[in-house]
């Protein structure tokens, strides 16, 4: 583990001026990274921020020719998961698989002053000034054992290494580690989500109390992502009446996939993929992540950082 540490410290910095704060899991599959991503983002603009977003682009065709996403990037160009943050933050965001020229296209063409890489605890290419590693509540750790025989991509003596660790789904962050078997001294912090409104396809400015849907009848309800359950539990508890389709993680989705006759609803990272394919507007659902401990957290070291 300390060969990791040296790989890292010795990964080229092409900038010194922006802290640069990578945000990956340990557990293969969603643990919820992106959401956080989002909040987090929002969080530091409303703090006085200008951050950026980098990204591998999981599922695009980009290589290793830095993309910047705007309002016309295809998902199948850059991956769901960084247009879907572009939609939501507004901030600038760049993909590459490597991410460190994302990063220093990022700093060169845009004016930010903090740069948050979704994703990349496990490149050690990818210089990183803070490491937050994500756990899921629902989803632990499986048996603890690394590839190929668990889950995990590198072992929890990791996370004597990181900056700081956020358990998404619960309250008590302490609590949950304890009940995988984890036990560390770096800081841990709580997250929890919630739906937390939802509005058309065609007018995303416009929003509705997801409740408010259900008068409207039995929605075909979409989910490519990682825990479809999770999303399809949350509808039912908001009152809707579903029919279930369930896809793998960052489906790529086909004409054939999508319903013209029916009401439609899926998630946000869906919808940017949905969106070229349905014949017809249809009801996205944004989810919002709360983490305020962590997000004071993070805004003061950054404070702090800049001060150095």
């Amino acid at each position: 583990m300390l060969h990791r540490r040296k790989q890292i410290k010795s990964a080229p910095r092409h900038i010194s001026r922006v802290p640069v704060v990578c945000i990956g899991n340990l557990v293969v599959g969603g643990s919820g990274k992106s959401p956080l991503v989002q909040s987090v983002c929002a969080h530091l603009k409303e703090a006085g921020f200008r951050p950026g977003i980098v990204s591998r682009g999981y599922g695009g065709r980009v290589r290793n020719l830095p993309i910047e996403v705007s309002e016309n990037t295809s998902p199948q160009a850059v991956g769901d998961e960084p247009v879907m943050l572009f939609k939501r933050t507004r901030v600038p965001v760049v993909v590459c698989q490597d991410r460190a020229r994302a990063v220093e296209r990022l700093h060169h063409h845009h004016g930010v002053d903090v740069i948050l890489s979704d994703d990349g605890l496990q490149n050690t290419r990818l210089w990183r000034d803070l490491s937050v590693c994500v756990f899921n509540h629902a989803q632990g750790i499986g048996n603890g054992l690394q590839l190929p025989f668990g889950p995990l991509r590198e072992p929890l003596t990791v996370l004597d290494q990181m900056d700081a660790i956020v358990v998404r789904g619960t309250a008590d962050a302490e609590k949950s580690l304890q009940k995988m078997g984890i036990a560390t001294k770096t800081p841990v912090f709580a997250s929890e989500s919630h739906m937390a409104y939802a509005y058309r396809s065609d007018a995303p400015e416009e929003h509705y109390a997801l409740e408010t849907l259900a008068q409207y009848g039995e929605f075909h309800a979409f989910a490519g992502i990682a825990s479809p359950r999770r999303f399809f539990e949350g509808l039912e508890q908001a009152g809707l009446s579903i029919i279930e389709y369930a896809f793998p993680d960052h489906h790529e989705y086909r004409e054939h996939d999508v319903i013209d006759d029916g009401l439609m609803i899926t998630t946000e990272k869906d919808a940017v993929k949905l969106v070229h394919l349905a014949k017809s507007p249809f009801w996205v659902v944004a989810l919002d992540s709360t983490q305020p401990a962590f997000e004071a957290w993070l805004t003061a070291r950054l404070q702090q950082w800049s001060r150095v």
